[in-house]
């Protein structure tokens, strides 16, 4: 199927509470990729209250704090079934940080008290005093993919479950030499920067998940060129600065 004959729908869940972390740059860099391609593309953010559509081709979900984690909880566990329905019909996912550790079985605070997550991404996170911030370099199925860490939490992933790589540089899920979780089209990751726009391959991926899915061929468009140009030039940075150990505030 020609990509000129499809529309698809990308669900970005509370925008302003978990997209703290120049979140919305994810959604911007498949829009525009998919858009490149000739694919049209609708944009739905769901807020608190909010309905969700019936049909949707890929969800994401970005980073907040504990206090934006709890205003969002019971909205997010009214919608519950709703996103463990999609995922049941093979809907990609995209969740980073906080929003992912929602997603998952539990998270374990330092208080001693937990909260229960949504059960859809394998893992389960427990939240340490200790926090990551740097670079991060990942070696994944889909290429080397880069970016910026900031968390305090250990991420336990299910006996079966797969990363979504092996670190290079970093300490991604805090155990092991391993980082996020990848579950067939469904990615959980603590890489930031955003991610996506950094990394083109990783946005072809969750594309190709998509087109898979809805039956279309995808192929990168020319128009992206410059823009992966920079990409790869900002890579390049984080690279050659990845072992630069940040100051905690």
């Amino acid at each position: 199927m020609s990509p000129d004959s499809v529309s698809v729908t990308l669900l970005q869940l509370y925008p302003e509470e978990l997209g703290v972390a120049g979140d919305r740059g994810n959604v911007l860099a498949l829009k525009s990729r998919l858009e490149h391609a000739g694919v049209e593309v609708t944009v739905v953010e769901h807020r608190i209250g909010d309905s969700l559509p019936t049909d949707v081709d890929l969800v994401l979900v970005g980073n907040g704090p504990l206090s934006a984690m709890r205003n969002v909880y019971d909205d997010l566990f009214s919608i519950g079934d709703h996103l463990r329905a999609y995922r049941s019909i093979d809907v990609p996912l995209f969740a980073y940080g906080s929003g992912a550790e929602l997603l998952g079985h539990s998270i374990a605070l330092p208080d001693g008290s937990t909260l229960d997550g949504l059960g859809i991404l394998p893992f389960r996170a427990e939240r340490v005093t200790e926090r990551a911030v740097g670079y991060i370099s990942v070696d994944t199925p889909f290429g080397r993919i880069v970016g910026f860490e900031d968390n305090a939490s250990r991420w336990i992933l299910d006996p079966e479950s797969k990363p979504l790589g092996i670190l290079e540089v970093g300490s991604g899920n805090s155990a092991g030499s391993v980082e996020g979780v990848l579950d067939a089209g469904a990615i959980g990751t603590q890489l930031g920067g955003p991610a996506l726009p950094l990394n083109p391959l990783l946005t072809d991926a969750l594309i190709g998940f998509i087109a898979t899915r809805r039956g279309f061929d995808y192929r990168p468009s020319d128009v992206n060129a410059t823009v992966d140009r920079y990409a790869t030039l900002a890579r390049e940075v984080i690279l050659a600065n990845a072992k630069h150990v940040f100051s905690r505030i």
